[in-house]
């Protein structure tokens, strides 16, 4: 075993490359982790008419940072949930009843109403991310294997 510090000289240009190839693979590790969560969270998001699910967008903000988001307003209170199932910042409540109302649908020459005490969120998010997060080593593997073959 060596006493001293081992010494060794990195030619320039090939730590630039491999410098180069490993930023390559952190990218596409990220970009395929992205892409995952992504179609996971189209698969998971509740199908009613199929807005939500088909709302998203995955949007490349650096090579290091992606955005999933939707212009659906709605989508965060199915996430979370309303009413007493909902977070305090989402909370619905009634004014001056013991539950929600609202018209529910037109009877004849009467009107029925409906109470409800809110909607439970529906994490679809939270799923997406917990189905691809076993992959992410599948991922890094094949982001390697394209950087460096």
């Amino acid at each position: 075993m060596a006493d001293g510090p081992i010494e060794f000289e990195w030619d320039p240009e090939q730590l630039k490359e491999l410098l180069s190839k490993a930023r390559n693979t952190v990218s596409l590790a990220l970009k395929y982790t992205a892409e995952a969560v992504w179609g996971e969270i189209r698969k998971k998001a509740p199908v009613d008419h199929g807005r939500l699910a088909g709302s998203f967008h995955l949007e490349e903000m650096d090579p290091l940072t992606y955005r999933i988001f939707t212009n659906v307003h709605y989508a965060l209170f199915v996430h979370e949930g309303t009413g007493i199932y909902g977070p305090e910042k989402h909370r619905i409540v009634p004014r001056h009843a013991k539950a929600l109302s609202f018209y529910w649908k037109k009877v004849k020459s009467h009107v029925v109403f409906r109470s409800v005490a809110g909607m439970k969120g529906r994490p679809y998010a939270d799923q997406a991310m917990d189905a691809v997060s076993p992959r992410i080593d599948e991922f890094i593997r094949r982001a390697i294997q394209e950087s460096f073959n």
